[in-house]
Order: structure tokens, then sequence, then C-alpha cells
């Protein structure tokens, strides 16, 4: 089993491509989050603001359809969280530059 951090749509209507998981609880990252588009956001690890949301325990079988989900636009790696695990997440690749930032950090909350 692997950690997954997720603040988009993981945590709303496209958590059910997370399979059979678990549910750790809340946490936060350092970093912003944009709105890449209306439907959803993007993270970028620069800066110190903070990023709110979920981390779940998942079969690591499902990276490569959540990784064909994510498309182009993100790269998986791995981040620690404000609860101290090291988690994979998906982070926005290209420049944000243009982007709105997600005051709060949290997509949620948007």
């Amino acid at each position: 089993m692997e950690y997954l951090f997720v603040y988009g749509l993981f945590r709303d209507q496209s958590k059910t491509l997370l399979g059979d998981c678990t549910f750790c609880g809340k946490a936060s990252i350092t970093g912003k989050l944009y709105r890449v588009s209306e439907f959803y956001p993007g993270f970028n690890r620069h800066g110190d603001g903070k990023v709110w949301g979920d981390v779940y325990m998942i079969d690591p079988i499902i990276f490569p359809k959540l990784d064909e989900f994510e498309g182009h636009e993100y790269i998986r790696t791995k981040i620690r969280t404000s609860t101290d695990i090291d988690c994979w997440i998906y982070e926005y690749k290209y420049d944000t530059f243009g982007f709105k930032e997600v005051k709060g950090g949290d997509w949620m909350l948007r």
C-alpha cells in the first residue's frame, strides 16, 4: 500500500478512481495551489503557502490509471505532509504564471 495526498478532483467527483482506499486524515503541504481551469487546480511546491488536502492509503496497482487520468500536465512525485507522512502527489509541471492562486490553499473552499 502507498500513501497519496489529494488536493483537487480526487477529493471530490473523481474520488471513485482511488479504488478501495483508506482515508488517513486531513493534512497540509507547503506550496501554492492555482486554478488551472474552471474545473481543476494545480499544485506547485514553490512558495511558502499551505495547500490543504486528504491523505489516502491506496493500492499502488491503480497508479497507471491515475497517471492516465492526470495526463501530461502533472507528474507524480513524493512530498512530506504536515502529518509527517511521505505521500505521492500529482504536481502541476508547467509554469503557473498567469493562473489565479487559490487563496487559503483549499480547492474545496474556492
